[in-house]
């Protein structure tokens, strides 16, 4: 049976918005349904590469590439020991929790960056206080020498340039585990205990309810943030309320949040 217009290869009509697109976005659409059958992370996406998804369509990689990056349309790059580099796209702009974790990446570079750029200004003067007090203070100046470092990131962001938002594996799945936990609700409160006040607050309050033990974190640290995200959210909401930065409402739902995060009680 030939295709007509507005109906798919197997005799069903298309979807209203993918009949309303034209050219190449139309067959992709159509490519994806005929074969997205790729799950990953709740949604069925076509699972190749720029380079076979143009061969088959006719067009240039760098076509499919422009058109899978626009509304309708979602794609997300991945490296895999099983595929090597490959590209999924799908139909619909909904993010997945791939998408989610980059965000998140983004805002926890971001934050440190920042953070060692108080770090500059304040640890000299913890050095300088410490020796004038005979106390031991060569550690501090190691950390000043690592802050520093961070100088030329913090440049390019004061400056509206990009920055690399790479991080290593093992913080990919930290990030992973802090959007699963926390929700939504991470993107404000990573950006929160990143940052100098948030980071020595969070700290504190570990130590204070014994979750950290036998070792000093001085740069902010994914590890702990992941696995006490109650406290990461109750420095967060400390630090709001005091700014008078949020509302009764909101409080009184993150505050249910907190203590639904809580480690239970072993019995």
């Amino acid at each position: 049976m030939a295709d007509t217009p507005g109906a798919h290869k197997n005799g069903l009509p298309l979807p209203s918005e993918i009949v309303q697109l034209r050219g190449t976005a139309r067959r992709l659409a159509e490519l994806i349904l005929d074969q997205g059958d790729h799950q990953y992370e709740g949604f069925h996406w076509l699972r190749g590469t720029y380079g076979g998804v143009a061969e088959h369509l006719g067009v240039s990689d760098k076509t499919i590439q422009r058109i899978a990056s626009s509304a309708p349309f979602h794609r997300i790059s991945l490296v895999t020991p099983e595929d090597g580099k490959h590209v999924l796209i799908k139909w619909g702009t909904d993010p997945c929790e791939t998408d989610l974790v980059r965000r998140l990446r983004a805002s926890w570079k971001i934050g440190l960056a920042y953070f060692n750029g108080v770090a500059v200004m304040a640890w000299p003067i913890e050095a300088q206080k410490a020796k004038y007090a005979g106390k031991p203070y060569k550690h501090l100046l190691n950390r000043i020498q690592e802050a520093q470092k961070w100088e030329p990131v913090l440049e390019k962001l004061k400056a509206g340039e990009r920055i690399s938002y790479e991080v290593q594996p093992h913080e990919v799945g930290l990030l992973r585990e802090c959007v699963k936990r926390l929700g939504d609700d991470a993107f404000a409160v990573i950006p929160c205990v990143t940052s100098w006040e948030g980071w020595h607050l969070f700290i504190a309050y570990a130590k204070i309810a014994d979750r950290i033990k036998d070792r000093h974190y001085h740069w902010p640290t994914l590890g702990p943030i992941a696995g006490n995200p109650d406290i990461a959210l109750q420095a967060y909401l400390d630090i709001k309320q005091e700014q008078g930065n949020i509302s009764l409402t909101e409080s009184n739902r993150l505050n249910a949040k907190i203590a639904a995060l809580e480690p239970k009680p072993s019995t």
